[in-house]
């Protein structure tokens, strides 16, 4: 697949210099361009490293950092450039994440074979389907759990089929070494408000993988959003795939560019994961501007079709934006030009879905790289407990 998220660095040149080098490096592949800008940025006395390490894990890009440091020789030094400090630190954190991944993988496709046995029907979302799909390499991508696209009608059957693997509906206990079901408050407030059944969770009994999750997602957009798209309708369109080496589904390519639209702006919005650090994230909108360029223009029409006919247009436009503010070249300016609402106004807005909406005191580029943005403004919202 041909990467073109290759683009003018949208930060202004007195950005903080680890925010610079982050955005050059968060490319699935570099060009010699790349590299060279990348080298520069490393060379300058104001890089704070450890700034740049922490916005690093924060985005989620540690192991693509890693493979970028190893393979384009970042560990040595180039004529006077000098090379990355701590080298073992980002090719410590690709091989990792290779391992935890092969973990992650061996287990999920165990529960692809045991749904599939049962004769339900689900489709991957994110994770696996990006790893070994747009990034050919499921070791570049931090995986977190696995989220599966079911029927409602289907879930008492999965639940079923999950509890014979071992799995509960619950958190992880404070000693990491079993899980303990939630509490009544949060079940009635999960049931309310969520398109998703509660997390399905099991130990893991590894260093690396402290429990492995199972997400269950009945419909790719919030109660609150006002817009539908219920599992039913996307299994009917879902495509056969081999992911985890077990067989599996996918959403069909317009209803996964849908869905990734739903996901990105349901964290940047909600106060939830707007507390726990998780709203903007480089990573999410690189699985965006991945997939969207792979789009071609046949592809779009047929895409455009999708979202009007859900009423997406506010969300998705919101997820095309600022993934193109990011990767310019990713999306076409025709595409936003069709989804653009009249009044864009609620950009900059967030907290709407929690019904405390609020604005955005910083910029889209200054907030994405302003890790102590989450101390100010926010209103508590209901934790998962």
């Amino acid at each position: 697949m041909t990467d073109t998220t290759h683009s003018r660095d949208p930060l202004a040149d007195d950005a903080p210099a680890h925010s610079r080098l982050l955005l050059r490096m968060a490319r699935l592949r570099l060009t010699e361009e790349d590299v060279a800008a990348i080298r520069s940025l490393a060379a300058r006395p104001d890089l704070d490293w450890g700034a740049f390490l922490e916005a690093a894990a924060w985005h989620k890009l540690l192991p693509l950092i890693g493979r970028h440091v190893d393979r384009h020789r970042l560990d040595r030094k180039a004529g006077e450039l000098p090379a990355f400090p701590y080298p073992w630190v980002f090719t410590g954190a690709y091989l990792a994440n290779r391992a935890r991944n092969q973990g992650l993988s061996d287990e999920f496709g165990r529960v692809f074979e045991a749904l599939s046995a049962a004769g339900l029907r689900f489709a991957v979302r994110k994770g696996f389907s990006l790893g070994e799909g747009e990034y050919s390499d499921p070791a570049l991508r931090r995986i977190a759990d696995l989220d599966v696209l079911l029927s409602r009608d289907d879930a008492r059957a999965a639940h079923e089929v999950l509890l014979r693997l071992g799995y509960i509906q619950g958190r992880v206990a404070e000693d990491g070494e079993r899980i303990e079901p939630y509490s009544r408050e949060t079940q009635a407030f999960w049931k309310m408000n969520l398109s998703n059944q509660l997390p399905y969770r099991k130990p893991g009994g590894r260093p690396d993988i402290t429990d492995f999750n199972v997400d269950i997602c009945h419909d790719i957009f919030q109660k609150k959003s006002g817009v539908s798209a219920a599992a039913g309708e996307l299994l009917d369109r879902a495509v056969p795939v081999v992911l985890c080496g077990a067989p599996a589904w996918e959403p069909a390519p317009d209803d996964r560019l849908l869905d990734l639209c739903s996901h990105l702006h349901k964290e940047a919005t909600s106060l939830h994961f707007i507390e726990d650090r998780q709203d903007l994230q480089l990573s999410k909108f690189l699985d965006l501007a991945l997939v969207a360029a792979a789009c071609e223009d046949d592809a779009w029409q047929r895409f455009l079709k999708r979202v009007a006919a859900v009423g997406g247009e506010e969300i998705v436009y919101y997820a095309l934006h600022f993934t193109a503010v990011l990767y310019p070249d990713a999306v076409p300016e025709q595409v936003l030009t069709a989804l653009r609402p009249a009044d864009t106004d609620y950009l900059e807005l967030y907290g709407s879905l929690d019904g405390q909406s609020a604005r955005w005191e910083q910029p889209f580029l200054e907030r994405l790289f302003n890790a102590r943005r989450h101390t100010a403004g926010t209103v508590s919202t209901v934790p998962l407990r």
